[in-house]
């Protein structure tokens, strides 16, 4: 009986997991080149089955399994569609890769390419937190004042004219090993990027990854999940506690 409660318990936990991700999907359904998280699972086998002694035990028992357990999140990077921008320093990534952005001493990367003026006038900025871009040097931008800028399709940034500087952009060859750390940002090992002029396209901003009726969906069976899993716990809970009271009264 005690064995059937941990493994809804483990249920129960592994769905009420799977919730707060796709909470967290539904919540970025419009921001700009965000990236879906995905849940993932795994069976864990029963004890006896990972030390080696399942024939010591009953095949019926061994038959139920272990329970279900949660993986780390897996991020999909899929390319997001792109939708028209009003602004001359919007650009939208068309291929793998990311723009790069200094934060305090820190490189991060990030695919949400609405980018701005800062407060001094001439700094290139993103949008959401007004993190210098850099160029593929490694330095800050820095642009012309009053002069809309021409980035084409490579990232190089011209205004009136006069050659400025190049977006920079970074590919990894395993973006599993890009971390979020929040607006839109990711973590990675310096070493693990390599410099490359990853295509873009101005007056363009990628849209979020995230389809609504499909986290909406995911949602509902989820919910439904961990509603059946808390209920199977309740009922054992319930047999487990009239049993106590019948072996105590015969007792």
């Amino acid at each position: 009986m005690l064995y059937g409660m941990y493994i809804s318990a483990a249920g129960a936990m592994a769905n009420s997991y799977r919730q707060d991700v796709v909470a967290n999907n539904l919540a970025n359904v419009d921001t700009v080149a965000f990236k879906k998280d995905l849940a993932l699972f795994k069976a864990r086998p029963t004890e006896a089955a990972a030390d080696g002694s399942a024939r010591m035990t009953s095949a019926l028992l061994e038959n139920t399994g272990g329970g279900t357990f949660a993986l780390p999140t897996y991020t999909d990077f899929s390319q997001g569609s792109l939708e028209t921008s009003s602004s001359d320093y919007d650009v939208a990534l068309v291929d793998d890769g990311f723009f790069q952005v200094q934060k305090d001493d820190q490189v991060m990367y990030t695919r949400d390419g609405r980018f701005m003026i800062g407060t001094d006038g001439t700094s290139l900025v993103t949008a959401a937190g007004q993190l210098p871009v850099l160029s593929a040097d490694g330095n800050p931008i820095s642009l012309l004042q009053g002069i809309s800028p021409v980035i084409d399709n490579n990232g190089y940034i011209s205004q009136d004219g006069q050659a400025i500087a190049q977006i920079g952009t970074v590919k990894f060859s395993d973006n599993t090993q890009l971390k979020k750390v929040g607006n839109n940002l990711y973590e990675g090992q310096p070493q693990s990027a390599t410099p490359a002029s990853v295509q873009m396209r101005q007056n363009y901003v990628e849209t979020s990854g995230v389809n609504s009726m499909e986290e909406i969906t995911s949602m509902i069976k989820t919910q439904r999940l961990f509603q059946n899993n808390v209920t199977m716990l309740q009922i054992q809970d319930q047999t487990l506690g009239a049993a106590i009271a019948k072996l105590g009264s015969i007792i």
